[in-house]
């Protein structure tokens, strides 16, 4: 994944985002992993994975988008 939307994020370069989907019973459990980036790197490439995944659930369950103020504008 490369950040492109600052000069400070694009410059802490690319990482690499990991999505395992393992079957459980009728549902199934999400693990996503994002690594390959430095110690101490800029928050804003990895501070909204709880905000999309909290979308991504609602919408799963319950065909609903979210209408907080990051989805609308990242969504």
């Amino acid at each position: 994944m490369a950040c492109l939307w600052e000069d400070d994020v694009r410059a802490e370069g690319t990482t690499r985002v990991t999505w395992e989907i393992e079957q459980v019973g009728d549902s199934c459990h999400l693990t996503l992993t994002h690594d390959q980036m430095r110690e101490g790197a800029n928050s804003q490439i990895f501070g909204g994975w709880p905000m999309i995944l909290s979308g991504l659930k609602t919408w799963l369950e319950s065909g609903e988008l979210l209408t907080t103020p990051g989805s609308l504008l990242y969504g």
